[in-house]
């Protein structure tokens, strides 16, 4: 809870999933507003020195990758700047706004398309219908999934 840039993910069902946290907010939707959850956890507990961990874990499924050659990536990233940036108080750009912004490298790109790519991205992501811009571009930086360096 001290530093709100950790973050784990955990996907839906998954059971017995270790937290390096003793104190933790759990944010139960991808919606900014959404309900929050105080947990406070044990002690840390350590394996004997003579007793060896499990070696294998659980497989999950996982988000899909993102891949960070196509525009809707760009897109993405272009979405997300001002926030990546630590400019918390301004609003998203628009969608003229970042069609203006990629024109010169992406051809003549329209707010129509970039609302399209968002969309896409939206729905690969598989955020809840009707999740705004600001939940996705919340859930990519939280997920890691776009940076300043990607």
């Amino acid at each position: 809870m001290d530093d709100w840039y950790q973050y784990v993910l955990v996907e839906p069902r998954r059971m017995s999933m270790p937290v390096p946290f003793e104190v933790a907010q759990i944010e139960l939707t991808a919606l900014p507003d959404g309900p929050k959850l105080a947990v406070f956890g044990h002690e840390p507990q350590y394996y004997a020195a003579q007793v060896r961990p499990p070696t294998t874990c659980a497989t999950t499924t996982r988000r899909p990758l993102l891949d960070r050659e196509a525009t809707y990536y760009t897109v993405l990233k272009e979405l997300s700047k001002d926030r990546l940036n630590g400019i918390m108080e301004t609003s998203l750009p628009t969608s003229a706004e970042i069609a203006e912004r990629l024109s010169p490298t992406h051809g003549s790109m329209t707010s129509r398309a970039v609302d399209a790519h968002i969309k896409y991205v939206s729905d690969k992501l598989r955020l809840p219908r009707g999740a705004n811009r600001d939940a996705l571009v919340a859930f990519a930086i939280r997920s890691s999934l776009v940076s300043l360096h990607s």
